[in-house]
């Protein structure tokens, strides 16, 4: 284990905290969230826009607004609510066209949130001040590999956190329920070494193990 976390590490302080090459928010915004993502959300009508359309909508929309706030976070608290608060807004604009059913689970939309905001201040041009203060806070996107993970949840541990490794994406139905993964995730990071909660994320299609020095370069096959 201790070779892995010295390995993660090492490919976590290149990518999150010195990566190159640096990316615009517009390209952010078109390749942070893979079509798998997208699938997950159900049409209400088929031959009107969907889920893909409505998240770069609004993220191109406020992109100003999300650049001065990101890079001016004094809190991981304030993170929380900053991703709360744009899930509320993209939850409003889905549902003009998205099944209601689909957006019940609160990390049916905060997954995607944590992924646009891990891949805004992991490679963004924009968010400089960000990268530096608010790694330490990134909250980990948490879907199927993360659930599988031995190396992140022991049996034990996803038993007492109420996590079936079958588990996807939207089984985490509460923010409560996202917050003690999270909060569990950033004391265990704390305990095996690893420098942030965030780099738990190289486990994903071990990315760990890629010489990339940016986070899609570590994994330029597939987005989530």
């Amino acid at each position: 284990m201790q070779a892995q976390v010295k390995r993660m590490n090492e490919v976590g302080d290149t990518v999150f905290l010195t990566p190159t090459p640096l990316l615009s928010y517009e390209e952010l915004v078109l390749k942070s969230l893979g079509s798998n993502t997208y699938r997950g959300f159900h049409r209400k009508n088929n031959n009107c826009l969907g889920a893909s359309h409505t998240f770069r909508d609004v993220l191109t929309k406020k992109k100003d607004y999300l650049i001065q706030a990101l890079n001016n976070l004094t809190s991981e608290m304030q993170l929380n609510e900053l991703a709360n608060e744009l899930c509320s807004e993209l939850k409003i604009e889905l549902s003009k066209n998205i099944k209601p059913s689909q957006l019940q689970s609160f990390n049916k939309v905060r997954k995607p949130v944590d992924i646009v905001f891990e891949h805004f201040v992991a490679m963004g041009e924009d968010f400089a001040p960000a990268r530096k203060i608010a790694t330490p806070w990134l909250f980990l996107p948490l879907d199927s590999q993360i659930f599988q993970s031995e190396f992140i949840f022991t049996a034990q541990e996803a038993k007492a956190l109420g996590i079936k490794r079958r588990f996807t994406y939207k089984d985490i139905e509460t923010a409560q329920h996202h917050a003690d993964i999270q909060n569990f995730l950033k004391y265990e990071a704390a305990k095996i070494g690893l420098n942030h909660r965030i780099y738990f994320d190289l486990v994903w299609n071990k990315r760990f193990e890629s010489n990339g020095t940016n986070l899609f370069l570590t994994n330029p096959s597939r987005n989530r």
